[in-house]
């Protein structure tokens, strides 16, 4: 389920990168490295919610700085599901 998870993030992260030549790592930075702008970090926010069902807080996205961040956000939510 995690491979699915990250494949789910990467592919979202790649339709809204500047540079398409850009490989993602999970040290990639979000703003920096993948181009996205504030708009862009909303709108993965939203796009994060309504595909994994989980609802991420705004303190939370602004902490939000690599691809591991949003992995680890997704998991956290995720994880927090299959306990409840």
């Amino acid at each position: 389920m995690e491979q699915l998870i990250h494949y789910q993030v990467e592919r979202m992260l790649r339709r809204k990168r500047r540079n398409p030549a850009l490989t993602l790592t999970s040290s990639s930075r979000l703003q920096e490295d993948i181009g996205l702008d504030s708009i862009d970090l909303v709108e993965l926010a939203i796009n994060l919610e309504h595909r994994f069902h989980i609802e991420i807080k705004d303190a939370e996205m602004e902490q939000l700085r690599t691809v591991q961040d949003v992995l680890n956000c997704v998991d956290h939510h995720l994880s927090g599901l299959l306990i409840d």
